[in-house]
């Protein structure tokens, strides 16, 4: 997603419970890894609706996903969550391709401890955006949050499949690896940070996290 705004609060949250989940050392979420900026997304704060009163992009009237994505923005900070998702709802209704409002809203929902229904929205948004890797790639996420690992490493598949060539997938395809090894699946993990060595070789993270799967994997072969 390319956006201006996003909630940052929220963010926060996600980053402070991943920085405890396993293997958080390995993940952006840990700090001093991966290091970068991010929000749960893992891309840089923002979205694409303006948070100016009455004012659209460009000093045009406000639009009503204007308006919608307003008002559950000041539904957040005002700490009333259900109507934030209801007015996420909205803007689903309004614009199912809005990848970020399904994501905004799936946080939020399993924030509260509703996990299902949290991800019943994150299907409905694959089903009506089945190309879109950012789609993807929040459903992996989500996936990550409730420890459905089968299901997170299959969504960032998806995701790497469809990410365009002009992205910087680096990001994305870290998150592949650390899944798919949470999964088990060491060879996806082993081949992902591979890919990642020779695409990026000046990043370290890529290269350490390589070493520490092959020596993990060695160490698996030895025992049996």
């Amino acid at each position: 997603m390319r956006h201006l705004r996003y909630y940052c609060a929220l963010g926060v949250l996600i980053i402070g419970l991943q920085a405890v989940a396993p293997g958080a050392e390995n993940t952006p979420a840990a700090g001093g890894t991966d290091n970068a900026q991010t929000t749960p997304a893992g891309r840089p704060a923002g979205h694409k609706h303006s948070a100016q009163s009455g004012e659209g992009q460009n000093g045009q009237p406000e639009s009503n996903l204007d308006y919608l994505w307003r008002k559950s923005d000041e539904a957040f900070h005002a700490g009333d969550y259900e109507r934030a998702v209801g007015l996420h709802k909205a803007i689903e209704a309004l614009d199912p391709t809005d990848v970020e409002s399904y994501s905004v809203a799936s946080w939020l929902l399993w924030s509260m401890g509703k996990g299902d229904e949290a991800l019943q929205l994150i299907e409905r948004g694959i089903k009506a955006n089945p190309n879109n890797w950012d789609m993807w790639d929040e459903a992996g996420q989500q996936y990550e949050l409730q420890k459905k690992a089968p299901e997170a490493e299959n969504a960032y598949v998806q995701a790497v499949k469809l990410i365009p060539k002009e992205e910087d997938s680096q990001m994305l395809r870290r998150r592949l690896a650390h899944a798919a090894e949470r999964h088990g699946d060491w060879q996806i993990a082993l081949d992902t940070w591979r890919g990642l060595v020779q695409d990026f070789p000046a990043e370290p993270v890529n290269k350490n996290n390589l070493a520490r799967v092959e020596k993990q994997m060695l160490q698996a072969t030895n025992k049996s």
